[in-house]
């Protein structure tokens, strides 16, 4: 299995390139990986902590609710404002299942793409992760475009420097000397970032975490000493949720770590058999400052 994008991948111990031999990494220095029974890269950097990912229950109610298009015109939105004419590849840190990352490589067919996370479990989906081709490719089957990565968004990331076209922060942490470091000069950086307002029905009856009003305030500050803002587009609509959806839509977010199950099961019975539901999201395109 040839691993996708191995040219933006760097060895997470010296920075230096990596080369295949089948299912071995390797670098220069003599660091080798091997690559995972499931099709993901182990590439955590010294002093990292891969204890903080996802549980397997999280990732597969994340795999049935974005799988059921519900969250479509985000991935879209994510999608659309990830084009740019910069060379390199498309990453995601905290990528989970890979569903936003799939959509970015759908939109533009000449990239390949490096979904990290610390789950184990999510990425396993990501590395199996199939991205809808509007045109079916000759060499589809034999050649894959997304590569999945165990790595640690708070150290240093396995991607060499300026080698990345686009990078994509969806509802995850973000650690900007990092994307700064690895996005290239002509680069942009995609935020999906909650309001105030979403979900919010879902919020208030099951009592969920809700958004803080300054994490807007907050993303900018962490940002704006490295990056300018391009533009935001403001996507908003309603979806109508069943029972099982709600589930999934709680199970698969930080909620999940703090809600009973069966507490969160009887809550959830009691809601109308359909609920409508706010989704309300930001999608920020933002630059490097040069």
């Amino acid at each position: 299995m040839n691993l996708p994008a191995l040219d933006a991948l760097a060895c997470p111990n010296c920075a230096q390139p990596l080369d295949q031999a089948d299912r071995r990494l390797s670098c220069p220095e003599g660091h080798s990986f091997d690559l995972a029974k499931q099709g993901y890269a182990p590439l955590l950097a010294p002093g990292s902590n891969a204890t903080t990912g996802d549980t397997a229950e999280q990732v597969a109610a994340r795999e049935d609710f974005l799988d059921s298009g519900v969250y479509d015109p985000l991935m879209a939105a994510v999608a659309e404002a990830s084009l740019t004419d910069a060379p390199g590849v498309i990453i995601e840190p905290g990528c989970g299942t890979g569903h936003y990352l799939a959509a970015a490589l759908a939109a533009d067919p000449s990239r390949e793409g490096i979904g990290l996370d610390t789950s184990k479990y999510a990425l396993r989906r990501c590395a199996k992760r199939v991205i809808p081709e509007s045109e079916p490719r000759r060499d589809a089957g034999t050649q894959r475009r997304l590569a999945a990565v165990l790595a640690d968004a708070w150290q240093r990331l396995p991607i060499r420097d300026g080698a990345a076209a686009a990078v994509l922060n969806v509802f995850a942490p973000r650690n900007a000397d990092e994307i700064a470091r690895v996005l290239h000069p002509r680069g942009a950086l995609v935020v999906l970032t909650p309001r105030q307002d979403h979900l919010r029905e879902l919020v208030d009856a099951l009592d969920l975490l809700s958004v803080d009003p300054a994490k807007p305030q907050r993303t900018a500050d962490q940002l704006g000493t490295l990056f300018e803002a391009e533009r935001t587009d403001d996507i908003q609509y309603s979806i109508g949720l069943g029972h099982n959806e709600v589930l999934r839509l709680v199970s698969m977010g930080p909620s999940a770590r703090h809600l009973d199950a069966a507490e969160l099961a009887a809550a959830v019975a009691a809601l109308p058999e359909k609920i409508e539901v706010h989704v309300a999201a930001d999608v920020t395109r933002w630059r490097k400052k040069h």
